[in-house]
């Protein structure tokens, strides 16, 4: 029948997840632009969930022979390496073969709310997560690489089961798990990426916290990292107990907070 709903009513119906052939040969043949155009946008939105799938898909493919067998394949990823300040955190993350995360990507590569929703989503399914966070004394005591490692293999540890593997961004884990190092593993592997997800938004919120002990520093903005605002704090009111002593230019600061 012409005209039988509304085009708020079709948008509705179209926003709703199960939409049926009938409704959409139906809406197909209305004449009106207003239909016309919500009818483009529907396919449109079925093409890029069809696409985001497909990449979901192709980003399972290291953990897909360890799920076939029933084994559990841990995720691993670190952020905070380069900051002046702050420390360097670490998650690993084991997900279910059954997982519905289409959106995990590198965390680098999404926006803050999205960030904050898929940590949500990662929560909710997780097999198993775990944090481990590496002091700034740390890794002026053992080098930013060694102290990432250490951290990657306290969040191994600390977790409530093992993992017949780890795939791990870019470092070796000193544990007795066998484990594969990928280069930009973020963006290739699942359960990688949602260990940067993971790791990011507790960093962020960590150095949030910082932030109201160290106003001037803007961490909740720089994340610790050495903008404009970072440099001039650290010149006027000195380092901080969150500074890393052995990271230039706070090796050359004096002056104690």
């Amino acid at each position: 029948m012409k005209n039988k709903y509304t085009i708020k009513v079709i948008k509705e119906l179209l926003n709703q997840e199960n939409v049926s052939e009938e409704l959409l040969e139906e809406l197909t043949s209305d004449p009106r632009l207003g239909v016309k155009k919500l009818i483009a946008q529907y396919y449109k939105r079925i093409e890029q969930k069809a696409a985001l799938i497909e990449k979901f898909h192709k980003k399972e493919f290291l953990e897909k022979p360890y799920w076939d067998h029933d084994l559990l394949v841990a995720g691993v990823d670190e952020v905070g390496r380069g900051p002046l300040a702050g420390p360097v955190v670490t998650a690993a993350v084991i997900l279910p073969p059954n997982n519905t995360l289409y959106e995990v990507d590198d965390s680098k590569k999404l926006s803050i709310s999205k960030r904050d929703e898929l940590y949500k989503q990662i929560c909710d399914q997780a097999l198993d997560i775990s944090v481990a966070v590496g002091s700034p004394q740390l890794i002026d005591q053992e080098n930013i690489y060694h102290a990432t490692e250490l951290t990657m293999a306290q969040s191994i540890r600390r977790l409530y089961v093992k993992p017949a593997h780890i795939l791990v961004d870019a470092m070796t884990i000193p544990v007795d798990i066998a484990q594969t190092k990928l280069i930009k593993g973020d963006a290739k592997s699942l359960s990688i990426g949602a260990a940067s997800i993971i790791a990011k938004v507790s960093r962020d919120r960590l150095m949030t916290m910082y932030s109201h002990l160290y106003p001037e520093f803007g961490f909740e903005n720089n994340d610790g990292y050495g903008t404009k605002q970072h440099l001039q704090a650290l010149d006027e009111f000195g380092r901080t107990k969150i500074h890393r002593l052995s990271f230039s230019p706070v090796r050359k600061i004096n002056k104690f907070y």
